[in-house]
């Protein structure tokens, strides 16, 4: 295969895995008008666990020696990013439409600069700062919406992209030691149990639960295997060929594709604040991404 080819298909998958990441706050802003938020975060990590253990079994790499150091950075990613990022999102979305949701859930960017420049003392131009403040007058401009009076499902959102850095760090040396993959496995597997004890305690599900879950099969599929699954294989899959200054503008478009299907299939219209918040928002990304990449790429939201 030649190498503009391999680029190409590269950012095919890489494409792909934004046009996933598109439908995961309409996924999940679906899903939790009809399950109970927790038990359905709990059911889809479930299965997306056991999907990455199939996967892990069949390439022979499901044992690995784990020191002490790394378990402590799994554990560090799982908790930042499949347990504390992931229940405010669960939660705020409630209160939120899809396509706040998406927009939101674009701080995650905003926030990964200012932990990695301001606490992990990484180097920032005057231009990255720049784009970093339009950023936040995207965001701000999805939070006013036309209301002066901020939603609170939209707070949590951005409270749960608040953690992401943190994981994302943890991440970074957990990977030097560890395939994504069996990385993947245990942090949907622990994310699960934390759930579903969340879920027993605060929702007392009943066996209703597991109606929804043979009625509504398809939410729990497309989060539980194409999102927490397909994304990431074909992130991981395009970053093997493409640099991060290519890979994550093409990323950073999922927005464009959550107010496709939110318009679609949840019936949303995209207001004047959210279209403006969304093209501010993606100014100061491309300022902010223009120069030098983040200090490492930021994965799949979930």
């Amino acid at each position: 295969m030649t190498p503009g080819r391999k680029e190409r298909k590269a950012e095919a998958f890489v494409l792909c895995s934004a046009v996933i990441e598109g439908g995961f706050p309409i996924i999940i802003n679906r899903a939790v008008q009809v399950f109970p938020a927790l038990s359905f975060a709990g059911i889809s990590a479930f299965l997306g666990a056991c999907i990455h253990f199939g996967l892990l079994l069949v390439r022979g790499k499901l044992v690995h020696k784990v020191s002490t150091r790394v378990w402590v950075s799994v554990i560090g990613v799982t908790l930042c990013n499949s347990v504390f990022s992931l229940l405010f999102i669960f939660l705020g979305t409630r209160y939120t439409s899809g396509i706040n949701t998406a927009l939101l859930m674009q701080s995650e960017m905003l926030f990964s600069f200012l932990i990695f420049t301001l606490v992990y003392g990484q180097k920032a131009s005057k231009q990255q700062f720049f784009g970093a403040f339009v950023v936040l007058l995207g965001t701000v401009c999805v939070l006013y919406n036309g209301s002066s009076t901020f939603n609170r499902g939209d707070l949590l959102i951005i409270a749960g992209t608040l953690f992401y850095p943190f994981g994302n760090q943890f991440a970074k040396h957990a990977l030097l030691h560890l395939p994504s993959g069996f990385i993947l496995m245990i942090r949907h597997l622990v994310g699960g149990m934390v759930f579903i004890v969340l879920s027993m305690l605060f929702e007392h599900p009943t066996f209703a639960v597991l109606h929804l879950v043979l009625e509504y099969w398809w939410l729990v599929v497309l989060y539980g295997v194409v999102v927490l699954v397909g994304s990431k294989l074909c992130w991981y899959e395009g970053l093997k060929v493409l640099p991060l200054t290519k890979a994550i503008p093409i990323i950073l478009s999922y927005p464009v594709f959550s107010m496709f299907f939110a318009s679609v299939f949840l019936g949303e219209t995209v207001t004047p604040y959210q279209l403006a918040g969304f093209f501010v928002t993606l100014a100061g990304l491309s300022v902010l991404v223009s120069r030098k990449p983040l200090p490492i790429p930021p994965p799949p939201l979930v």
